[in-house]
């Protein structure tokens, strides 16, 4: 998988420019173009009763939005210059303004119409990322985007690109979704002098008869951990890093390995073993999004 061309989706909020500088850091090495896009909001004016507004009032109006309209594409004209200066040397960086109603059709229709490899949005963090990933433009995206997306919270630790990449996390449940995040996650690791952490986590077993109501497999299940270590090794192949097979709930399983790994991204499948559309709320993918220290990119 190759990670030639990154849309960037911003408001210029803190979260938008580190989805921006983790896309220019990912992107170095190699040769890359990162689109910069700021969507425009359509002026809509209220308006009064039509009875008090008088033909002059009318004639007016338009002019007013249009002076609006046009301070307003100054001023975020502005700021994405801002932005292309900040890119590392070598990072083409393209720039476009949409003017829509809808921030998630005029990027939707950016993603049908240039085919980026990875779609990086910015959330609001750990207390407001609600307002992206939990029924927004950042869910809504996720349903309907047919590309890898990478979601960066406005405190997420990123990696600036100067030094090696470091450990990658991907969590595989052995789906075609797993393996495709790993093969994101190998060619990110090749460019950016990183390993591989691969972990699969298997689920308690509820035996309401055993003290705490909950059952390892792994002591039910003599060798299965073996085998899972086994299986994980063969994917990792010769590719530098590690593997473990762990108990636990797989959200809780990702979080607490990433930080025992010291991992600097997570890769992951948005659909696992049971097919399910995309990602939905309360999935995986969405918990981890929702509370991972470090960028989280969603393979489609």
């Amino acid at each position: 998988m190759q990670l030639e061309r990154i849309l960037v989706a911003t408001d210029f909020s803190d979260a938008a420019t580190k989805a921006f500088e983790q896309s220019a850091a990912l992107a170095a090495g190699g040769e890359a173009t990162i689109h910069v896009l700021h969507h425009l909001a359509s002026p809509v004016p209220v308006f009064p009763p039509v009875a008090h507004l008088g033909a002059g009032s009318w004639a007016e109006l338009g002019p007013l939005l249009d002076d609006y309209t046009s301070e307003l594409r100054t001023e975020a004209t502005r700021k994405l210059e801002e932005l292309v200066s900040r890119a590392p040397a070598g990072v083409t960086v393209e720039t476009s303004i949409e003017e829509t109603l809808d921030p998630v059709e005029a990027i939707a229709q950016k993603v049908e119409a240039w085919h980026p490899d990875l779609l990086a949005v910015g959330t609001q963090g750990r207390h407001g990322i609600e307002k992206l990933v939990m029924g927004s433009v950042a869910t809504k995206l996720l349903h309907r985007a047919d590309t890898a997306m990478m979601l960066v919270r406005s405190d997420s630790e990123l990696y600036f690109g100067e030094q090696p990449l470091g450990p990658i996390l991907v969590p595989v449940d052995f789906s075609d979704h797993s393996h495709r995040a790993l093969a994101f996650a190998r060619a990110l690791a090749s460019r950016h002098r990183g390993s591989l952490r691969l972990l699969h986590s298997v689920d308690l077993l509820h035996t309401p008869l055993t003290p705490g109501g909950l059952t390892s497999r792994f002591d039910t299940e003599p060798g299965l951990r073996d085998d899972y270590v086994t299986a994980l090794n063969d994917m990792l192949g010769d590719s530098p890093g590690e593997v473990a097979a762990v108990d636990g709930s797989p959200a809780g399983a990702i979080l607490a390995w990433r930080e025992k790994w010291g991992a600097r991204l997570v890769v992951m499948g948005s659909r696992g073993l049971a097919g399910l559309p995309h990602l939905l709320l309360g999935s995986v993918a969405e918990t981890v999004a929702r509370y991972c220290e470090v960028p989280v990119i969603i393979i489609k």
